[in-house]
Order: C-alpha cells, then sequence, then structure tokens
C-alpha cells in the first residue's frame, strides 16, 4: 500500500475561519499533499498560497488523521491552526467558492479527512 503525507490549514481570522467550497459541494480546508523532501510547514504554506492566495502564518499542529483516498493509497495528514495574515482571496480551480465561518459551525462542517478538530485545542 502507496502511503503519502498531506496537510491541512485551520486558517483564523477575526474568530471564523476559513472553508473552501470543491465543485462538487464539499467542504474543504486548504492544503494538499506533500511533495517529496519537502516539510510538512513548507508544504501548507505552499497549498494555501496555490489555493487561496492569501499569507497566513502556521501556528500549532491541530490534529493528524489518516485518509485512504484510493485503492492502495493511504494519506497520513496533519491539520495546523493558521493565522490570516494578509491578502485577497484568489481561489484555483479546486474549489468554487469559499466563506469564514464561526468557531461554533466547526464540529458541524463535514470537514473530512481533516475533522475530529476540538475548537477548544486551536490557539492561534
Amino acid at each position: 500500500m502507496d502511503t503519502r503525507l498531506g496537510v491541512k490549514g485551520l486558517i483564523v481570522r477575526d474568530g471564523t475561519f476559513l472553508v473552501l467550497v470543491k465543485p462538487n459541494g464539499r467542504f474543504d480546508l486548504p492544503g494538499g499533499r506533500v511533495k517529496p523532501d519537502e516539510s510538512l510547514t513548507h508544504a501548507l504554506y505552499r497549498e494555501i498560497m496555490e489555493e487561496t492566495g492569501i499569507s497566513a502564518s502556521i501556528k500549532n499542529l491541530i490534529t493528524q488523521w489518516t485518509f485512504i483516498n484510493k485503492v492502495n493509497l493511504v494519506i497520513n495528514g496533519f491539520t495546523y491552526g493558521c493565522k490570516y495574515q494578509k491578502g485577497k482571496i484568489r481561489l484555483s480551480p479546486e474549489h468554487v467558492s469559499y466563506f469564514w465561518a464561526p468557531f461554533i459551525s466547526l464540529d458541524h462542517l463535514d470537514l473530512k479527512p481533516s475533522a475530529n478538530m476540538d475548537s477548544q485545542l486551536i490557539h492561534v
């Protein structure tokens, strides 16, 4: 079975967090796969910029997760708490829209595979 690394960023701004929407309507956090010889944080900075065009600082690891993407492909992932720094959101073709959600909705949005995040663990 092939195993790869993935990263996601829970980007916080003014008591809300960034949610991206995929073409199929599923909710997502900015992130993606880690390239060979790339650190987790470098991959996350790159993915945030590629998918949103904004700058964010990475603060702390929130959760780890495992996702079976396809037959014989397992992604071991890491979701980090991030703080919005600057920039206007410019979505990549991977997403069709976005919104800033209040933390109260964190447990109610389907953000798999980066789910299981307790809003009390997020200190950014």
